[in-house]
C-alpha cells in the first residue's frame, strides 16, 4: 500500500473528488449502469480465467473493482482522482492494500519490463477480492423502484 494510505473520507471528499452536477435519481442511474459495466469486466475475468488467460484477466479484475468503487462514488455525487474503497466501507485494510497490489500488478502486466505471470492462486485472490467488492458496491446501492402496474393507482 503507498505510504499515504487510508486517507479519511471527509480528506478525500474534501481535496481529492469533484462534485457532479445531477440530481439525485440521475445519479442513481449511472452508478447502476456503472456498477453493471463493472460486473461486465469480472464477467470477461472469469472467461479469462477458464481459458488460461491470466494476464488479461487481471486487467479484467482490475477495472471490474475500478467500476465498482467508481459506481459508489457516483451514487454519492462524486467523481474522484483516488479510489476510496476503504473510506466508505466497502474494504478493510487488507483489501485496500489488496486493491492497490492488483492496481500495481495490471500496470506491470499493460506496461511490462519484464513479462509478469501471476500464478493461479494469486488470480483466486484477485477473483474472490473483486467478487466482494462488487458485492459490497451492490449492497450500498438503493434498489431501483419499480413503477405499479398502470391499471393500479400510484400511491
Amino acid at each position: 500500500m503507498r505510504g499515504d494510505r487510508p486517507v479519511p473520507l471527509a480528506a478525500i471528499e474534501r481535496d481529492q473528488m469533484h462534485q457532479l452536477v445531477a440530481r439525485s435519481a440521475e445519479n442513481r442511474s449511472a452508478a447502476r449502469r456503472t456498477l453493471l459495466e463493472a460486473r461486465s469486466f469480472q464477467t470477461l475475468a472469469e472467461l479469462g480465467l477458464e481459458t488460461g488467460l491470466s494476464l488479461p484477466a487481471v486487467s479484467n479484475f482490475h477495472e471490474a473493482a475500478r467500476l465498482s468503487v467508481t459506481a459508489i462514488a457516483t451514487l454519492n455525487g462524486y467523481r474522484f482522482r483516488n479510489d476510496y474503497a476503504l473510506a466508505i466501507g466497502i474494504v478493510d485494510t487488507k483489501g485496500h492494500a489488496q486493491l492497490d497490489q492488483l492496481r500495481q500488478l495490471r500496470h506491470d502486466i499493460n506496461y511490462p519490463a519484464d513479462l509478469v505471470e501471476p500464478s493461479r492462486r494469486e488470480l483466486d485472490v484477485i477473483a474472490s477480492l473483486v467478487t466482494s467488492v462488487i458485492g459490497s458496491a451492490s449492497e450500498k446501492l438503493p434498489a431501483p423502484r419499480i413503477p405499479p402496474p398502470p391499471d393500479q393507482p400510484r400511491r
